[in-house]
Parts: structure tokens; C-alpha cells; sequence
């Protein structure tokens, strides 16, 4: 009975730490050489000139905590082929209902649902090109926006698409909610869905993981909200401007992959420059200390990132202490549980921020599938929380950070999940959130610290950075970061991968 106590605690435990997102029509689009930012995809292969870009106004009402929204998006066809449609995800629509709603930690089915108010976006306006196109509300739970062309989207041809939302934010303490003193607005409004060589990717909002899959793309967002709020957003705050008792700020922020904000009245602010990186903390919470706590880690967090993976390349990181069960990466932006902003657990603090902090290289910078390949990115962000623990606080802390947060991790899971130890698979083939974190997050480390066990420290090290540098602001798979590994060390990893991914021993 101890035994299988101590299981259940360790798996509470993981899945709570480790999971750990005017006028429309007077929109101007710049030109891409009035973009900021571009040159830092110069010494990349992609070609920086075919990149979506996403000029969106949100006019945020908190008394009702409705939002409408005006968003123009210059979309480029890279398919390879003509095109005769395009697709939207809608992800507020998934909390229209609560028994469906992806609340993480499935914390959902302790929510009254009289006392719960749901979260939907309305589509009022929709054209291509300056005219009316056919569009409908598709998939499940009614989170894809489908938009049928007049005439076929050639190769490397721009789509100027223009929408016009209403938007309900549900009241729950989530990516997308309010709860108390904090609005969160992750997977706030529609995105592009990505086509690649398996067609248009239209999963659902699906209750486990992170599933999300979004290109980099340059944003443009104007925020207009009552005057006594803060915002804290992806990006930068380019201007500010105040009047009738309303605040609107413009934000950019280019070759980013998604864009997320938070607003509160209650927001206290601290920021330093790292590595010429302005580290900004945004806190419900007033504890100075704490907030200085969480300046220094994630200051040390960047320092000992840009040094072994390589350079952030963004001006601004933005951590967001706010209502949240635990943490979610946003490019450039962290949501950080409140819940452990306390002196007594200053170590779980430590170790989301690192993990958070992480997921701007491996997700951020170097994008996945999360819902086709989720270890992808957890892996690599779990066992970051070991190369930071190893460079600031001791070789012996990281040794005994592996142990109690990984090693001790896999031994419960070989006995919880009896024998499933397949790593690779995706979102919908996993049965909760228990063999989801104990195989993506634990099982996936262990992969990553093998190859270092088999080939050492510096060349672990080394194929961290060419893969950062050879897939930054792109997509990368499984297969591209084994051939990384395969390229450096000169031998093949089918049999850990087959062995840790798969669970052919």
C-alpha cells in the first residue's frame, strides 16, 4: 500500500510540475523591409520574405470579459501546390462547454457548472482579397474556421484575409481565462492552420498536452483596455496611447510562432537586461523577494541557455506570474502558477521557470508537432532542468536533480504503465494525463541523458546547438533531430531510439 502510495504522489507530482499556452478595414500592411527583426533570420535557410504576417486590434471589455477582435492576415502560400482553401484554428470554442473543455490537469470536472461561464469566439466577417468568400465552422468541438477561395491560390501567391470576432473568455484559471485579479489569453484568436506533407493539420483542442502546431509569422497586435489595467504580452510595446479612459498599446513581435498576453489591475513589474535581453516579471503577487527570486532565475536561466544552446534572439522575455495551475511557453512569454510564487516552494518556482524558459528554444525557436511528436520539445525542456541545475547550482545538485526528478520518475513508470513505454506516438493515443507526462516528459529524458551517458557531455552539448542552429524558426521531427545526433556522433541511434522511443528492447 506505501508502494502505490508513493506512485500516485510521484505522478501528482509530474503532471503538476511538468507540464508544463480604429476601422479593421484601415489596417495597414507593412512592407517586409519595414518589418524589424527579419535579419535574424538571415543566417537561417528559410527565406525570411515568405513569412506570414498578422495584423489583429483587440478591444477588451472586462465587465463582461468579452473582447472584439479585427485581424488582417497576409498569408503566403508555400505549399507547393495551389490552393483551394484555408483553414483556422478556433480554440476558444473548445471551452464552450465544460464537460469538453481542455482545462489542464483535467481540473474541469471540479468546476461547478452552474457557477461557470463558458468561453466561445463568433465569426462576424470574413474576406479574401476585399470580398465576401463561403466559410464554415467545422471539427470537433467547432474549432476550425474553413475558408473557400474564389479562384485557386497559386504557389508563393499572398491571400490578404480580413476577420472581424466577438470573443466570450471563459472563467477559468487556464491558458484562456479569468480568474479573480488575471485575464490569461493564450490560444486567444484564429491562427493558421499548418500544411505540410501530410495536408492541412486540423487536430483538435485535445484535454492532454499541449496541442499546438503554428509557423513563425510576424505580428502586429494593437491592445485597447480599460486604463487601470497592465498588460503584459509577446513581443514588445512599441507605443502606448491613452484616451477616454482607455489604454491602447501596439505590440510587435516578428518570427514568433504564436502570441499570447495577460492583463490584470494588479500586476506589479520588475525587469533587468541578461545578455542584452530585457528579462521582465510581471506578478499578481507583490512579494518583492519573489519577484527578485524569479528575476535571477530567469536571468540565470537565459545565461546558462544562450551559452550552451544558443543566443535568444529576441529583445524582450516576459515572465507572467499569474492564476495558473502550473506553466505554459508562449514565444516570449511564460504563464507561471501564483500558486508557487511562496519561500517554501521556491525550488518548484525554480524548476517551472527553467522548464518554461526552455520551451523558447524547443518550441519557441525550434518548432514540432506537439500534437504528432510531443516528446520533441518536453523531452528536450525536461532535461534542460538538468543542464541548468548542473551550471548554477553544482555537478552534485544535477546529479541528484536527475535522480529524484527522472531516474526515480521512469522506475514508477515501468511499474504504473506496465510494460507501454512508447514515447513517440501521437496526443490521441496516449490515455491521460499520467502516461502522457511519465512517458513524454520522464521516459523522453532518459533518452536525452543516454546519449549523454554514450558520448559524453560536450558532444551532447554540441548537438544541442546545431540542432537550435540548423531548425531555428522552422519545423523540426524526430527524424531531423536523430540525424543531428547521428551527424555528431558518427553512429547510428536505431537501438536507443527503438529502445526509448518506441519500447523495443
Amino acid at each position: 500500500m506505501r508502494r502505490k502510495l508513493n506512485i500516485v504522489l510521484v505522478l501528482i507530482l509530474f503532471i503538476v510540475l511538468f507540464i508544463g499556452c480604429e476601422k479593421g478595414e484601415d489596417l495597414q500592411i507593412p512592407s517586409n523591409e519595414d518589418i524589424s527583426q527579419v535579419n535574424l533570420l538571415n543566417e537561417n535557410k528559410r527565406d525570411l520574405n515568405k513569412i506570414n504576417e498578422y495584423f489583429i486590434e483587440v478591444d477588451l471589455n472586462p465587465s463582461d470579459m468579452t473582447y472584439k477582435g479585427k485581424q488582417r492576415v497576409s498569408y503566403i502560400n508555400k505549399t507547393g501546390i495551389s490552393l483551394e482553401e484555408i483553414y483556422f484554428h478556433l480554440y476558444p470554442n473548445a471551452f464552450s462547454n465544460l464537460e469538453d473543455a481542455p482545462i489542464l490537469f483535467n481540473i474541469g470536472e471540479k468546476i461547478d457548472k452552474r457557477t461557470y461561464s463558458p468561453g466561445y469566439i463568433n465569426i462576424e466577417k470574413v474576406r479574401v482579397d476585399d470580398k465576401e468568400v463561403e466559410w464554415n465552422i467545422e471539427g470537433n468541438k467547432e474549432t476550425i474556421l474553413g475558408l473557400q477561395l474564389d479562384k485557386a491560390l497559386k504557389t508563393n501567391e499572398i491571400a490578404e484575409i480580413y476577420l472581424e470576432y466577438t470573443v466570450k473568455i471563459p472563467s477559468t484559471k487556464d491558458r484562456f481565462g479569468y480568474h479573480n485579479n488575471g485575464i490569461n489569453l493564450g490560444n486567444w484568436y484564429p491562427i493558421l492552420a499548418v500544411y505540410d506533407e501530410k495536408g492541412w493539420n486540423l487536430d483538435s483542442y485535445y484535454k492532454i498536452g499541449d496541442p499546438f502546431y503554428s509557423e513563425v509569422s510576424n505580428y502586429k497586435v494593437s491592445i485597447t483596455i480599460p486604463k487601470e489595467y497592465i498588460v503584459a504580452a509577446s513581443g514588445k510595446i512599441i507605443s502606448e496611447t491613452e484616451r477616454e479612459g482607455k489604454v491602447t498599446y501596439t505590440l510587435e513581435g516578428n518570427l514568433i510562432r504564436d502570441f499570447a498576453w495577460a492583463a490584470s489591475k494588479n500586476f506589479f513589474l520588475k525587469e533587468r537586461y541578461v545578455d542584452g535581453i530585457k528579462l521582465k516579471v510581471y506578478s499578481i503577487n507583490d512579494n518583492e523577494d519573489l519577484i527578485d527570486e524569479a528575476l535571477a532565475m530567469g536571468e540565470n536561466a537565459l545565461r546558462v541557455f544562450n551559452r550552451i544552446f544558443g543566443k535568444y534572439p529576441y529583445e524582450e522575455y516576459t515572465i507572467v506570474i499569474t492564476h495558473f495551475p502550473s506553466g505554459m511557453e508562449y514565444p516570449t512569454l511564460v504563464f507561471i502558477s501564483n500558486d508557487y510564487f511562496y519561500k517554501p516552494l521556491l525550488n518548484t518556482l525554480e524548476k517551472i521557470i527553467v522548464h518554461e524558459t526552455a520551451h523558447q528554444w524547443w518550441y519557441g525557436l525550434v518548432g514540432n508537432d506537439q500534437i504528432k511528436e510531443a516528446w520533441l520539445d518536453e523531452s528536450l525542456a525536461t532535461y534542460s532542468e538538468v543542464i541548468y541545475t548542473n551550471e548554477i547550482h553544482g555537478r552534485q545538485a544535477g546529479e541528484d536533480y536527475l535522480k529524484e526528478n527522472i531516474k526515480l520518475g521512469y522506475e514508477y513508470m515501468v511499474e504504473y504503465l506496465g510494460g507501454d513505454e512508447v514515447v513517440n506516438k501521437p496526443l490521441s493515443d496516449f490515455k491521460g494525463w499520467d502516461d502522457y507526462s511519465l512517458l513524454v516528459y520522464i521516459r523522453g529524458a532518459m533518452f536525452i541523458d543516454r546519449i549523454k551517458d554514450e558520448f559524453g557531455e560536450e558532444s551532447l552539448y554540441e548537438i544541442l546547438k546545431t540542432y537550435y542552429n540548423s531548425y531555428k524558426y522552422q519545423i523540426a521531427t524526430s527524424k531531423d533531430f536523430i540525424k543531428v545526433c547521428e551527424d555528431i556522433t558518427k553512429v547510428s541511434l536505431e537501438p536507443l531510439v527503438e529502445e526509448y522511443l518506441y519500447g523495443n528492447k
